[in-house]
C-alpha cells in the first residue's frame, strides 16, 4: 500500500509539476501575433484614396497582422519626405513625385495601385456655349495651381489641340469653380467630389480625361524605401494584400464603398459623396487589383516628359516599380 501510494503521490505531483511549467511558459513567451505597426502618409485627404480607407475601416489591415496609422501630408512632396526621413513605412501620391525624389537620390519603389485611371473631368455652367475642347478658343480655364496632376494634363491636351490661345486661371485645389462662378473663366477642371457637386449645380461635364485614359494610369499609387522591402517583405506584402482585398471588395459590393466614403466625408451630401464614388468605380478610377502595369506607369512618365519634369529615357518601369507584392494578389 505504502507503495501504490507513494507512486500515485509522484504521479500527481508530476502532472501538476508539468502543468505548471506550461502555464508558466505561456504567460513569459511574448505574444507571437500581435499586430506590426505601419504608418503611410497620403498626400491629402481625397475620394480617390477610398481603396485605403476601405481597407482601414473595414478591419482589412487588422486581418493581415497590421495596425496602420494614417496621416495626411498636405501634399505628395510632403509624404515622400516623410518616407525618405523614416517617420512613414509607406507614401500615397502621384508615383512620379516618387520618381523625381529618386532622381535626386532617393531609392523609393512603387509597390500598389491606388488610383488607376484620371480622375479629372472639364465642366462648365449650364448655358455655356462651351461642348467640347475645340470651343476653348480664346477662352480661360480654371485650373490647380502646379504641381497638379489635372493642370499637366489640361496644358498636354491643350498643346495637342493646338490650342495655344488658351489662358489658365490657376488657383488653390478644391476651389477651382470658383473663378467660373466668378466670371472669370468659361470652364474648370475639377476632382471628386468637386464634379457631382458642379453637376448638382446644373453645370455639365465637356471633356472627360477618365474616358480619355480609361482606367489605364497610374495616378496614385503607394511607395516604401528598397530598404524597407529588404528588411520588412512580409510586412510591405500585407499592407499590399489589405488594399488588394479592399479593392476587391469596392468592386463586388460597392454599398461598402459607399458607405466608407461618406463616413470619411461627413461634412458633404450623402448623395455627391454617392455619385462621387460611383462616377469613380464606373470609370475604372478605382482599380480592381493593386497591380501596375507596364502601360499604365507610361502613360504617367510619357506626361512627365512632355512637360519637361523628366527627360526620355531617364526613367524605367523596372527601376520605379515592384509588382511582385501586387502580383501574388492580383491573379
Amino acid at each position: 500500500m505504502e507503495n501504490r501510494t507513494m507512486s500515485f503521490t509522484f504521479k500527481h505531483a508530476r502532472r501538476l509539476l508539468g502543468a505548471t511549467l506550461i502555464a508558466a511558459a505561456c504567460v513569459a513567451a511574448p505574444v507571437s501575433n500581435a499586430a506590426e505597426k505601419a504608418v503611410i502618409y497620403q498626400a491629402f485627404q481625397s475620394i480617390q484614396y477610398l481603396p485605403l480607407y476601405v481597407a482601414m475601416n473595414e478591419g482589412l489591415f487588422t486581418k493581415h497582422g497590421l495596425e496602420v496609422q494614417k496621416v495626411t501630408a498636405g501634399g505628395g512632396a510632403q509624404g515622400v519626405a516623410a518616407v525618405i526621413g523614416g517617420h512613414a513605412d509607406f507614401s500615397l501620391q502621384d508615383p512620379m513625385t516618387a520618381v523625381l525624389a529618386n532622381l535626386k537620390g532617393a531609392s523609393l519603389v512603387n509597390v500598389a495601385m491606388v488610383v488607376s485611371g484620371v480622375p479629372v473631368w472639364m465642366v462648365a455652367p449650364p448655358n455655356s456655349p462651351i461642348k467640347s475642347i475645340a470651343d476653348l478658343k480664346d477662352q480661360t480655364i480654371s485650373a490647380a495651381l502646379p504641381p497638379s496632376t489635372s493642370t499637366y494634363l489640361l496644358q498636354n491636351l491643350l498643346k495637342e489641340k493646338g490650342l495655344s490661345n488658351v489662358k489658365l486661371n490657376t488657383v488653390s485645389i478644391g476651389t477651382e469653380i470658383s473663378p467660373v462662378t466668378a466670371g472669370r473663366a468659361a470652364a474648370a477642371t475639377l476632382y471628386q467630389p468637386q464634379v457631382e457637386q458642379a453637376l448638382a449645380n446644373g453645370y455639365k461635364i465637356v471633356y472627360d480625361f477618365a474616358k480619355q485614359y480609361d482606367g489605364v494610369y497610374a495616378f496614385s499609387t503607394i511607395d516604401t524605401l528598397k530598404s524597407t522591402i529588404q528588411k520588412r517583405p512580409q510586412m510591405v506584402q500585407s499592407f499590399v494584400s489589405a488594399i488588394a482585398d479592399a479593392e476587391k471588395l469596392m468592386q463586388t459590393n460597392p454599398q461598402v464603398a459607399y458607405r466608407v466614403a461618406v463616413a470619411e466625408f461627413p461634412s458633404l451630401e450623402k448623395s455627391v459623396v454617392e455619385a462621387a464614388v460611383k462616377r469613380l468605380l464606373d470609370q475604372k478610377i478605382y482599380p480592381a487589383t493593386p497591380s501596375i502595369s507596364k502601360q499604365a506607369f507610361q502613360a504617367g512618365l510619357d506626361l512627365q516628359i512632355s512637360i519637361g519634369n523628366i527627360k526620355a529615357g531617364e526613367v524605367t518601369y523596372d527601376s520605379a516599380v515592384d509588382n511582385s507584392f501586387a502580383e501574388k494578389v492580383s491573379k
